[in-house]
């Protein structure tokens, strides 16, 4: 007996496979645009120069990772050849839990270089073996993610030499790197407390749903039928004010958190041979996320609002997403 249903597994990876360009994809773009075109104009100079770099913040699950790795993707394919003769690489390294400066660079070397290390060299033999695989790579540029995790239970003189290591980086006299640096909003405090890391860096911030927004609101309908196309539904029966709202409080107004209740809503559907996408998909898609009991979202309750708190639904969100779901 075969457990696989081959039509709903189709959705699945349709949905997963798809990529809806935000209004923020262009901002992205451009910063990196900038970026690429600064960096080529100076090394192209034969000169000692100083990179630039990014500052991408925003609340946590609102798509901030996805859409960087979708344009370094892109950046990445070998059609952007910088003055050294070879294509523009930026690799991508997520930061997981505090770490010293130290073990960043064996974390670097390991993540974005596929080098096995060993903590048992000194900080700055770790950095120079950056430096120099970098440069034999050809490797321009590196993303931290969840930079944030760098700063937290440092001292004010630790974060100094973080901020100035970064820095360093930037302005390397025989290979200076390319920033991305990414994460939540509290990033941003960090590097500007450095004046001129901060002019280094370009800022470029996603900000959560807001249906006050004209603009939001119509993002997130072309979202919703966007998904829902590549499904083979038709959204237009839920396409109103009072659905959004729900959708955006089920989702804690992050952009992120509506893609994914959206795909499961979608293949509960598709699971359940209906034709009609409606409300009871998606209660049910969230009550699976969040663990709360079948039947309470605030798809089904009639006033919802006093119930279900945008920093309450993250955190169960978050919770789940902990526990493996």
């Amino acid at each position: 007996m075969s457990f696989l249903d081959t039509a709903v597994a189709s959705k699945i990876a349709a949905l997963k496979a798809l990529h809806y360009d935000f209004p923020r994809a262009n901002d992205l773009r451009a910063g990196i645009s900038w970026m690429i075109t600064d960096y080529w104009a100076k090394a192209s100079a034969g000169q000692t120069f100083e990179a630039r770099g990014l500052m991408v913040t925003g609340p946590s699950r609102i798509g901030k990772t996805g859409e960087i790795r979708h344009q370094l993707e892109m950046l990445n394919d070998g059609s952007t050849v910088m003055p050294d003769g070879r294509p523009a690489r930026i690799v991508s390294v997520m930061l997981k839990g505090t770490m010293s400066w130290k073990d960043l660079g064996v974390h670097t070397l390991r993540e974005g270089f596929g080098l096995p290390t060993s903590g048992r060299m000194t900080q700055r033999e770790i950095w120079d073996m950056v430096g120099f695989h970098a440069r034999e790579q050809g490797v321009h540029g590196i993303h931290y993610d969840e930079c944030q995790h760098i700063f937290p239970k440092k001292s004010a003189e630790g974060r100094a030499m973080i901020l100035d290591s970064f820095k360093s980086l930037l302005k390397k006299p025989d290979w200076p790197l390319m920033l991305i640096l990414s994460g939540v909003d509290e990033l941003a405090g960090h590097i500007n407390s450095e004046e001129q890391l901060a002019y280094l860096l370009r800022p470029v911030p996603f900000r959560e749903i807001s249906l006050t927004r004209d603009e939001d609101v119509q993002e997130l309908n072309r979202l919703c039928f966007a998904y829902a196309d590549t499904a083979g539904f038709d959204f237009t029966p839920l396409s109103s004010m009072d659905f959004y709202r729900r959708l955006s409080c089920a989702c804690s107004y992050r952009w992120g958190l509506v893609i994914e209740l959206l795909i499961d809503a979608l293949v509960e559907a598709s699971r359940s041979r209906e034709v009609r996408l409606d409300t009871r998909h998606f209660c049910r898609a969230f009550t699976d996320r969040t663990s709360l009991p079948t039947g309470y979202s605030p798809f089904s309750v009639e006033d919802f609002e006093p119930l279900f708190k945008a920093s309450k639904i993250f955190d169960l969100w978050s919770e789940k997403k902990g526990r493996g779901g």
